[in-house]
């Protein structure tokens, strides 16, 4: 897991502040799936990429989106 962006409006009440995450993980996930990370749900944010290379294991490298109020 990696951290990649973060949005926080700055308008007066309440607002949602929206992080985006980067998982690089061997196991497949799919576009509509949730992932739970230390107690943290994150959703899938667009198509999944994966990488296969000529030895080795495949990757997939994965978009999240976690919303927060």
């Amino acid at each position: 897991m990696q951290p990649h962006t973060s949005t926080e409006p700055v308008e007066t009440g309440r607002q949602p502040v929206i992080t985006r995450w980067r998982l690089f993980t061997f196991s497949p996930v799919g576009p509509r799936e949730q992932v739970e990370w230390r107690g943290r749900m994150f959703r899938v944010d667009g198509m999944p990429e994966m990488w296969e290379p000529a030895f080795g294991r495949t990757r997939f490298w994965v978009r999240l989106v976690e919303v927060e109020g």
